[in-house]
């Protein structure tokens, strides 16, 4: 198969056999169609040939299926990528067609970053998306110009991609031994929407990044190159990162935190907790733009997700946290914060009075809120009792915490309340809290005085 195929900036000359590629004057690449054919179909030689198909091109006839190909393959593999860096959230975002080639060439920046930038600033944006729009129904549809992914149709294409590489395994074998970079004999700066591709994506609250190595930067435009990080606790999963003038938090979710683990495995019964670093990432995005509703929640400035890394940029919101208060409203705010939550059909599992600050006299914020779930009044009952031993265990006056229990039943419904209490008088938290068999007696004896009152 001999021919030629044709982009903004150059050429592709295809003859028979397995030549490797090379360049020559002019930005003409010469090379064999069987390498051709094993890099657009197995990657063989990490997409260094097939990359230049990535943006619009020209192309004589008895190239189209393996064009078409190599741009279904692109579209599926970069879709399935960020449907494994965002899970749920992937469809919580606009993802416009074009951020399907910008990925690709993001990943191929280091050997095309002079062609990419060229052919963006030929065809634009909208020569991006014209070029895909009709291989996106192999990930889902389009809705408004924006992506909406069907995780089964995805999962289902990049099954077969898997397939086909494993077909074409011979094909793969006889070319593998000529892993080599390509030389251009340009070098150029990747303009930005090279670099992050991920700039182009809209989300509701912040921006996203491709890699969260590019956070030092993003805190050095927001902070100066002189602030300073540190961690209120030595077990805490957030940085306070600062300037003279402001404060944000970076939170990180990170693999094997026995804290979850041990949660997990004591409560699956109650409350199934969220332990991957993604699941509690994603949750935590969500609630925090949902309960924003019904009581303060922290702004979320960034995101990234990484195999390895998932992070939150987040505004610091100064108080009083209500653990440390000594303040008996901040204890019946907080009590009054958690009916309203409840109300509003949520539960936090995870309801530690340290989550909750006093930003003034009458405002009362969350600032956690990793492991929110649907209502049940089940996980009410876990909720309270949890908050009950988080506030015993640090030594929080019982008179202060009586306060929260006070105004929590208060502000909820009569009938609500009661089946709540029944969970909590039952076996359920009988048998989670027979480690803690004297915090369990004290949370029933002070509700008891509550009934009585």
């Amino acid at each position: 198969m001999e021919g030629e195929i044709r982009g903004i900036n150059y050429t592709i000359k295809v003859v028979n056999g397995f030549k490797l590629p090379s360049f020559e004057e002019n930005n003409k690449l010469i090379v064999g169609d069987m390498v051709l054919s094993a890099d657009v179909k197995l990657g063989t030689l990490g997409d260094i040939v097939s990359g230049l198909l990535v943006p619009p091109v020209e192309y004589d006839e008895n190239f189209k299926d393996l064009i078409e190909y190599y741009k279904i393959r692109v579209t599926i593999e970069q879709a399935y990528e960020f449907m494994q860096r965002y899970g749920k959230l992937a469809n919580y975002f606009k993802i416009p067609i074009e951020f399907i080639p910008l990925s690709k060439m993001s990943d191929l920046k280091d050997v095309y970053s002079c062609i990419y930038n060229e052919v963006i600033n030929k065809v634009g944006l909208k020569g991006l998306r014209d070029d895909y729009e009709a291989y996106i129904k192999n990930i889902g549809s389009i809705d408004n110009g924006n992506i909406n992914l069907n995780f089964n149709m995805l999962t289902i294409g990049a099954n077969k991609i898997m397939g086909n590489i494993g077909k074409n395994v011979i094909l793969g074998f006889l070319t593998l031994y000529s892993n080599t970079n390509v030389n251009t004999g340009k070098s150029c700066e990747p303009i930005e929407l090279i670099k992050n591709p991920y700039s182009v994506i809209s989300i509701p609250e912040g921006i996203i990044f491709k890699s969260c190595s590019d956070y030092d930067g993003y805190i050095k435009k927001i902070l100066g190159k002189d602030y300073r990080c540190k961690r209120p606790g030595i077990l805490s999963s957030s940085q306070i990162c600062e300037n003279d003038e402001m404060k944000i938090v970076i939170k990180e979710y990170i693999y094997g935190t026995l804290k979850w683990f041990m949660a997990g495995a004591v409560s699956a019964s109650i409350f199934p907790f969220k332990e991957t670093p993604l699941s509690r990432l994603v949750n935590e995005y969500k609630s925090l733009l949902d309960l924003r509703k019904i009581i303060n929640t922290p702004k979320i400035l960034s995101l990234c997700s990484e195999k390895y890394e998932y992070k939150m940029v987040r505004e610091f919101l100064d108080g009083e946290v209500v653990l440390k208060s000594k303040n008996p409203y901040a204890w019946y705010n907080m009590g009054k914060s958690l009916a309203l939550i409840h109300n509003h059909n949520r539960t936090l599992g995870d309801p530690n009075p340290g989550n909750f600050v006093m930003i003034d006299n009458d405002n009362m914020a969350l600032i956690d809120a990793e492991q929110v779930s649907n209502y049940t009044h089940k996980k009410a009952a876990w909720d309270l009792a949890v908050f009950f031993a988080y506030a015993r265990t640090f030594q929080a006056n019982p008179r202060l915490v009586k306060e929260t229990l006070k105004s929590y039943v208060e502000s909820r419904p009569k009938e609500e309340w009661k089946k709540v209490l029944s969970y909590i008088k039952g076996p359920h938290l009988t048998a989670l809290m027979t480690p803690l068999p004297n915090l369990l007696a004290e949370l029933r004896l002070a509700l008891k005085d509550l009934d009585n009152n």
